[in-house]
């Protein structure tokens, strides 16, 4: 079923891995109106270990691309092995831009959650958290404080998303709160901070300044929290 949404687009499925007979990780978030986050439950993932041991086929496309990025390293870090480490070393030394969005954990990690990330920092390009996730990962008491020490830690293009008020950005030339787009109807807010990070990283690739990307960022979010799902109402370039 994803393979084929995917495909309708023009989007390469031939390097999605799947592991037979085992159970994938399922969340379930609770609404909770007044609350900014929302709890939920979900069952842990069966596999452990990931990436595995890519093939020579799967580096040779994973280290000939524009952007590599990962997501929700901090919801299981105890799952990830090495191999990621690895792919983050060789994307860099190559000169392929490099991202993450690691999440939040969802077993229980003492905070400030910036250790577990240590290892890959040297060499991600780009980090884009919410506003709670930027709080926790630093140890510091306001976001502005958290994107000076993300920095200073060797992160050197950092978004902060808040939802409703907007992102903060941050890279060597300028910090600046670039405000939130109202989308024309609310429907589902899920996927909104995925669909942030697929119009911000556009705007890189294209050679953006921080502030045009970030708006790309904002807008592409105000558009995918119209219908429901992630990816139900999710833009195409043009709309940006």
């Amino acid at each position: 079923m994803i393979n084929l949404s995917l495909k309708k687009v023009g989007i390469n499925t031939g390097y999605i891995q799947i592991e037979k007979n085992t159970e994938g990780a399922i969340a379930i978030f609770l609404l909770l109106f007044g609350d900014k986050k929302r709890p939920l439950t979900f069952r842990l993932p069966t596999h452990h270990g990931w990436p595995p041991k890519f093939d020579k086929k799967s580096k040779k496309f994973l280290l000939n691309v524009d952007l590599f990025h990962s997501a929700g390293y901090l919801h299981f870090p105890d799952l990830w092995n090495t191999e990621i480490i690895d792919i983050y070393k060789k994307a860099k030394e190559k000169g392929i831009k490099t991202s993450i969005d690691p999440q939040f954990p969802l077993t229980e990690l003492p905070k400030p959650w910036i250790k577990v990330l240590k290892p890959l920092i040297p060499y991600v390009n780009i980090i884009m958290v919410d506003e709670n996730e930027a709080l926790n990962i630093s140890g510091k008491n306001t976001i502005k404080e958290a994107a000076d020490y993300l920095y200073n830690e060797g992160l050197k293009t950092i978004a902060i998303k808040q939802g409703a008020k907007g992102v903060l950005v941050k890279n060597n030339l300028v910090m600046e709160q670039i405000p939130a787009i109202p989308p024309k109807k609310f429907v589902d807010s899920i996927g909104a901070g995925d669909s942030f990070d697929a119009g911000f990283l556009q705007g890189l690739l294209e050679e953006k300044d921080i502030i045009t990307a970030a708006k790309m960022g904002i807008k592409a979010a105000s558009l995918s929290i119209e219908a429901t799902g992630g990816t139900e109402s999710f833009p195409f370039r043009k709309d940006l």
